[in-house]
């Protein structure tokens, strides 16, 4: 599945689309690519 987790990181808010198979592990996913960041929700999506 493709989720859309929102990220803060250094006082500023981004976006960043992975696949995983659950909320958690999407979550996990954006923190290996982001270590410093803090996450701030993670939202099943679908591509247009």
């Amino acid at each position: 599945m493709r989720f859309k987790v929102s990220l803060k990181k250094n006082g500023k808010e981004f976006d960043e689309v992975v696949i995983a198979n659950n909320k958690k592990e999407a979550m996990e996913v954006a923190l290996k690519n982001n270590p410093k960041a803090e996450v701030l929700s993670s939202n099943w999506t679908f591509k247009i």
